[in-house]
Parts: structure tokens; C-alpha cells; sequence
């Protein structure tokens, strides 16, 4: 894979897209064509441009701060370290420019290596006079005049995020790591100009106070974090004293559940006696019950004997002269005395079937 300058990714749906210029514009025999190119193929509503480069090819910056305008997608810049010389004019394309509170603005005037006569060597002064009035047009977004920002190019400025800000070339500084200071001075030094001590101090320091701000954050969440473990660990402890408990409590309601079944089992064969003597005695009614038909004659005569004075009859022999009740019936009305008829009635009911 060749290895360039820049990067474009997009995401699946296509909503947005980032472009990333994070080395020299120019650099590896790659120029503006390629970018523009690949900048025609997205089609996403939004574009975040990321810069961090010490810049490059003024002819290849031109064509690319074009091609950034002309695309209907909303373009957002992000500075996130270093925007020096060509890489400024590219990163003043966005409808909206952020920096980072750490990161460097440069703005100078172009130059070039020019080898020739003096006629060829005017023709290049000529050239880059040309390519300053473009690059001007580029930071009118700022408060400055032209003629203002000419001798802003020509003293070689540069600018913090705050004075950035100040000036009118960015909208928004954004807070956090974004690159060291480190990073944009070693960007710096492979590139033909130098920062100033006091520019790199001042991202230093910003560096330091996003670390700083960075790890009170840190500290903070931690401490937060702590605390909820201790939480977490009271709440454990209660938790693990609720289950002994239960676990007691459940001892005892087992414990309970035993003495309730003996008992269950004591009364079990309480009632099994007593429903035995009940089927005793029942049998015993029954057996009481049983009364036959001899006994019941017998018990009659007896009474009808105490009643008349009158020898009772062996049962046999009253069963022998017992009759059908039409039988009975015939030889009653059979006797035409009523007084008769009377007695005959008590003396032979009992023979009546």
C-alpha cells in the first residue's frame, strides 16, 4: 500500500467521514490530484478534517482548500497539534475551525528554492507574490485586515489557541490531549522553520494542564469509584448477615416442621385405635342387633304371659300354628260373638305372618 500524507475513512452509513493530514502536504510523490479525487467518492453530510502537519506544496494546498469549499458536506476542521504555513490555509476551509488548547497556529509567507539567472529568479519572487494574495484570501475568516495579516505573514506568526481564538481564525478551542508539545516541535524541526521558545513553552504548558486536569479527573473517578466499592461492601456484609439469618430461621421452621409431623404421627395412630374400638363396638351393635325372630316371640309370650297370667307356649309350637294374615282373617270373621271374636284376636295375633 503506497503510504501517504493523508487518510479518508467514512462510516458504514455514510453520515459522516474523517480526514486526517497528519504529515507533510506533498510529501511521498503524492499530490492534491489523489486527495481530490478521493474527496469526490464521499458523500457524507458531514466531514471532520483533522490536521497536524508543519505544511507543505503551496500549489497542492491551493487545490485542496478549493476542493474542501466546493464540497456540499458540511466540513469541520480540528487543529490537533500543529497547523503551520500551507496546513493553516488548509484548515481556514472549514465551516467550523476547532483547536486544541495545546496545539499551534503558524501563518507566513510561501517560499521556494529558485535556481537560474535574474530574469528567472524574478519570475519565481513574482510567483510567490501570487501565491501570498491566495493564501491572504484564505485567513480573511480572522478580524484582521489584509494589510494586517500581510505583516503577520511576513514577520512569520504564530499563534496559541487562545490567541488563535482572539484573532478570529478558529471557533472553538476544545479542552483535553490532543498532541504533545513534544510531538509539534519534533513536526516542527523536520520542516524549514523553527518554533519560537516562548510559542513552545505556552503548548507545553497547556500539555501539562490538560495532564493535570486529566488526572484530577482521573483521581476523582477513582475516589468515586472507592467509595462505591465500600458501598458495595457494607451492602455484602448486611447481605451476608441477612442470609445467616434466614438460614436460622429456616433451621427453625424445619426444626418446627419435625415436631408438627411426630405429633401428625402420634395422633395418625391415636385415630387408627380409636377408629379400631369404634369398628369394635360397632360390631358389637350389630352383633347386638341380631335379634332373631325366636327371641323376639319369645320376649313377646313372656310379656303377653305376664299379661294374661297364662302359660306361654313354646316358640316351637306357635310357630307350628302360625297362619297367612288371610288366614288369620277368615277364621276372625268366622266368629259371629263379638266378645268372643275379641279374645280369640289377643290370644292368636301373634300367629299372624
Amino acid at each position: 500500500m503506497t503510504k501517504t500524507w493523508y487518510n479518508m475513512t467514512a462510516t458504514e452509513d455514510n453520515s459522516s467521514a474523517e480526514i486526517s493530514i497528519y504529515d507533510a502536504i506533498g510529501g511521498y510523490d503524492v499530490n492534491a490530484k489523489q486527495f481530490v479525487d478521493e474527496l469526490k467518492e464521499i458523500n457524507a453530510e458531514t466531514i471532520n478534517l483533522r490536521i497536524n502537519s508543519p505544511g507543505g506544496s503551496v500549489i497542492d494546498g491551493n487545490a485542496m482548500f478549493n476542493a474542501l469549499q466546493r464540497h456540499p458536506a458540511k466540513v469541520i476542521t480540528h487543529i490537533d497539534g500543529l497547523a503551520a504555513s500551507m496546513a493553516s490555509v488548509i484548515a481556514m476551509a472549514g465551516d467550523e475551525v476547532h483547536m486544541a488548547d495545546n496545539a499551534l497556529l503558524m501563518i507566513h509567507n510561501p517560499w521556494t528554492m529558485s535556481i537560474g539567472d535574474a530574469d528567472e529568479l524574478r519570475a519565481d519572487a513574482d510567483l510567490l507574490d501570487k501565491m501570498s494574495a491566495s493564501i491572504m484570501s484564505a485567513y480573511g475568516r480572522s478580524q484582521y485586515e489584509d494589510s494586517e495579516i500581510k505583516d503577520l505573514m511576513d514577520a512569520e506568526t504564530w499563534f496559541t489557541a487562545q490567541e488563535a481564538f482572539d484573532a478570529g481564525f478558529v471557533d472553538h478551542i476544545s479542552t483535553g490531549l490532543r498532541a504533545a508539545a513534544s510531538d509539534i516541535t519534533e513536526m516542527a524541526a523536520s520542516s524549514e522553520f523553527s518554533i519560537p521558545a516562548d510559542k513552545q513553552i505556552a503548548s507545553l504548558n497547556k500539555q501539562i494542564e490538560a495532564i493535570s486536569k486529566t488526572s484530577q479527573e482521573v483521581s476523582e473517578q477513582l475516589a468515586e469509584k472507592v467509595e462505591r466499592v465500600e458501598e458495595i461492601s457494607a451492602e455484602l456484609v448486611d447481605a451476608c448477615a441477612t442470609a445467616e439469618a434466614i438460614k436460622a430461621e429456616k433451621a427453625e421452621i424445619e426444626k418446627a416442621h419435625a415436631e408438627i409431623a411426630e405429633q401428625l404421627e402420634a395422633k395418625s395412630s391415636e385415630l387408627e385405635a380409636i377408629s379400631a374400638e369404634l369398628e369394635s363396638k360397632d360390631a358389637e351393635v350389630e352383633e347386638a342387633k341380631d335379634v332373631t325372630a325366636d327371641a323376639v316371640a319369645q320376649k313377646a309370650a313372656e310379656i303377653f304371659q305376664v299379661s294374661t297370667h297364662e302359660p306361654v307356649a313354646e316358640v316351637g309350637e306357635q310357630d307350628e300354628k302360625q297362619i297367612s294374615a288371610d288366614e288369620f282373617w277368615a277364621e276372625y270373621h268366622n266368629i259371629e260373638d263379638h266378645a268372643q271374636r275379641n279374645v280369640w284376636y289377643a290370644e292368636n295375633k301373634h300367629r299372624k305372618i
